[in-house]
C-alpha cells in the first residue's frame, strides 16, 4: 500500500494545501498569467527562471513549491520521482510557437517558445529546482482518471529505489488552469507534518481532488 501525504489544488479560486486555503487572487490577478505571478509573490521566493517558463510549468512548479516546502531542495534525491498528467499536452506554448511561424513574410521562429512545445518540460522544471533524480514521466490522457493516476503511481513507486513521487494532473488550455498536486510515498509514517497519510486510492484521489 502506498500512501498520500499532502495535496494542493491551484484554479481560478485560488490556492488550497491539505484543503485549507494559502492563497486568493484579486480580480486584478486575472487572466492566468497574472494570477500565475501574483501566487509566486505570495510565496515569497527567489527564482527568476520562473518568469521564463510557459504556463504548463508555472502550474507545476507553484503547485510543487507548496508541497516540497517542508523538504530540502538543496538535498539530491535520488528516491524522488515525478509523474505528472494532463488532458491538453503542450498546447498552450504550441500555439504560441506557431504564432512566431504562421507568417511568411513575418519569420521568427521563436526558441524561448520551442523549447516548451514539449509537455514533459514542466517535469524536468521541477526536478531541476528540487534536485529530483528519480524517474520523471508526463501521460497525457483524455481526462482526470484517478484509477489510471493510481496505478501509475504505485509502479513508479514499486521502481526500485523509489520512495516518495510527486504526482499531479497539470491541465491549461487558454486562460483556464487546474492544478491537482499530491505528495505519495511508501511510506505512512508523517514526513512533513503530524497530518496521517490517507491510502492511495482511486477514492481518496476523487474525493480530495473534487
Amino acid at each position: 500500500m502506498n500512501y498520500i501525504h499532502t495535496y494542493c489544488t491551484i484554479n481560478l479560486e485560488g490556492v488550497s494545501l491539505n484543503g485549507e486555503t494559502c492563497f486568493v487572487p484579486d480580480p486584478e490577478h486575472l487572466p492566468m498569467h497574472d494570477f500565475f505571478a501574483a501566487t509566486y509573490r505570495a510565496l515569497q521566493i527567489d527564482y527568476r527562471k520562473f518568469y521564463k517558463m510557459d504556463a504548463l510549468s508555472k502550474l507545476g512548479f507553484l503547485a510543487s513549491e507548496w508541497l516540497l516546502k517542508g523538504f530540502d531542495r538543496e538535498q539530491p534525491k535520488e528516491d524522488m520521482g515525478i509523474v505528472l498528467f494532463n488532458r491538453s499536452a503542450s498546447l498552450e506554448a504550441d500555439a504560441a510557437y506557431q504564432e512566431t511561424i504562421r507568417d511568411e513574410e513575418n519569420f521568427f521562429p521563436s526558441p524561448a517558445e520551442f523549447v516548451y512545445t514539449l509537455p514533459n518540460i514542466v517535469t524536468g522544471e521541477i526536478a531541476i529546482r528540487n534536485k529530483i533524480f528519480g524517474e520523471t514521466m508526463f501521460y497525457v490522457l483524455p481526462a482526470f482518471q484517478p484509477e489510471t493516476i493510481c496505478t501509475i503511481v504505485d509502479d513508479t513507486l514499486a521502481a526500485n529505489g523509489m520512495r516518495y513521487v510527486l504526482a499531479g494532473w497539470t491541465e491549461v488550455n487558454g486562460n483556464t488552469f487546474d492544478g491537482r498536486m499530491l505528495l505519495c510515498s511508501t511510506d505512512n509514517r508523517p514526513i512533513t507534518d503530524k497530518r496521517s497519510p490517507l491510502p492511495l486510492t482511486a477514492g481518496h484521489l476523487t474525493e480530495l481532488f473534487s
